[in-house]
């Protein structure tokens, strides 16, 4: 009797520390990333602004569509403090993974480019 009320107390430990986010964060996050130069050996490049639009999901599902490229990953909350959410994102055929930060006060998404990319903003929509 003792074992069961014992593993019960921690499976309800383990659900209730969870780390899911709430489902008024869910949704789609629309914004721009502005055009930066990109340098390869001796030649820059200048990369044209696009449209990036991010869909949190829940069970940790996320897609990114920059301009008509569409990518699905995984997310995972890193860390949580009164103003903010710190995100990993995994994309898959993507090795290095990117950092996203969600300001929970005016619902807004930062996306931390990898370089050469600049950082972003994006609005919830």
């Amino acid at each position: 009797m003792r074992f069961c009320l014992l593993f019960f107390i921690l499976i309800c430990s383990f659900s209730g520390s969870s780390q899911e986010i709430k489902k008024k964060y869910l949704g789609v996050y629309s914004g721009e990333i502005p055009s930066y130069a990109l340098e390869l050996e001796q030649e820059v490049f200048q990369v044209q602004s696009s449209v990036i639009e991010i869909q949190l999901q829940p069970a940790g599902i996320f897609l990114e569509k920059i301009a008509s490229q569409v990518k699905k990953g995984t997310y995972q909350l890193i860390k949580e403090d009164k103003e903010g959410m710190y995100f990993e994102i995994r994309l898959e055929e993507q090795f290095i993974p990117e950092s996203y930060v969600l300001y929970k006060k005016d619902k807004r998404l930062e996306r931390k480019g990898i370089y050469p990319q600049p950082d972003v903003f994006l609005k919830k929509i």
